[in-house]
């Protein structure tokens, strides 16, 4: 009788369905666009510490930070409990997060963020968990560089301010704009990791140190939302005030740039930071990777 097959190892199984869901995703608007999230993903890839790169492979196993499967992996979930995860809105009026206000039932990015460090430090989760925990936690520092995952409750973040863009007839929204349009210059004869590399060649260490030295999301989401006022106050725009405008100048996305990269390179920072604390950690606790 020929031996019984081994079962595949759990993992295996894991990544194998992670590939199915990616494949079978439907294409939608997501924030920093799928590029953006990519280049945020390398970015943090290339300041991992030897521990930090040990715990993201006993986690994920080879997959690099930036696949399908992690960086944007949060965007293909329909679960409606989720949904909220990808955003802290905070009033154009507000002096600051709040987090009774902002942060609803612990259901925001600045919450969850802070969950999915605490979930990869545990050394009692479980494989799926830390799995979910990293996915997580790629993603949702990416979305809260975003300005409009900050921006004001009254208009969606920017969803509900209809814009233009230079001559195109169909009005679009100045969220999307931000998800997708800005970054396109970027990668418009580059692949998102070689435009990660590009911002790399040109970070400053004292300009890196700074960002990583802040650790804290809800103000990761306080900087986001002031970029965010300032990008209405260029328009002369005001959340709900429902006037469909044409953003200038002409060339918007490539005026943009400067704000653009700032924030995919302070991301990328931050993400790498936080892995790297997390592993030190572990490592000091006598935790396996």
């Amino acid at each position: 009788m020929p031996p019984c097959p081994r079962p595949p190892h759990r993992r295996t199984l894991w990544l194998l369905a992670l590939a199915a869901a990616a494949a079978a995703r439907p294409e939608a608007v997501r924030a920093w666009g799928e590029d953006g999230h990519r280049i945020v993903a390398e970015i943090a890839a290339a300041r991992l510490t030897p521990d930090a790169q040990a715990m993201v492979r006993a986690v994920v196993g080879d997959l690099p930070l930036s696949a399908p499967q992690i960086a944007t992996w949060a965007d293909a979930q329909r679960d409606r409990a989720t949904r909220p995860w990808h955003w802290t809105d905070i009033p154009f009026t507000a002096p600051g997060y709040q987090a009774a206000r902002d942060c609803p039932r612990g259901a925001c990015a600045v919450a969850v963020v802070a969950q999915a460090e605490a979930t990869l430090a545990r050394r009692d989760a479980g494989a799926l968990a830390r799995a979910d925990a990293l996915r997580w936690l790629v993603h949702l520092v990416a979305d809260l560089h975003q300005p409009l995952h900050a921006g004001d409750p009254r208009d969606r973040g920017g969803n509900d301010c209809r814009v233009r863009l230079r001559d195109r007839r169909q009005p679009t929204n100045l969220h999307r704009v931000w998800d997708v349009e800005v970054v396109k210059p970027l990668v418009k004869h580059a692949s998102p990791a070689a435009a990660a590399r590009g911002l790399l060649a040109r970070l400053r260490p004292a300009e890196a140190a700074a960002w990583a030295a802040e650790q804290d999301p809800a103000a990761w989401a306080e900087a986001s939302n002031r970029t965010a006022r300032a990008l209405y106050a260029e328009q002369g725009a005001t959340p709900g005030d429902g006037v469909v405008r044409t953003l200038t100048p002409w060339d918007y996305e490539r005026a943009q740039r400067a704000r653009v990269e700032e924030a995919l390179l302070a991301a990328g920072v931050r993400l790498a930071e936080a892995l790297n604390r997390i592993a030190a950690a572990r490592v000091k606790t006598g935790a396996a990777p």
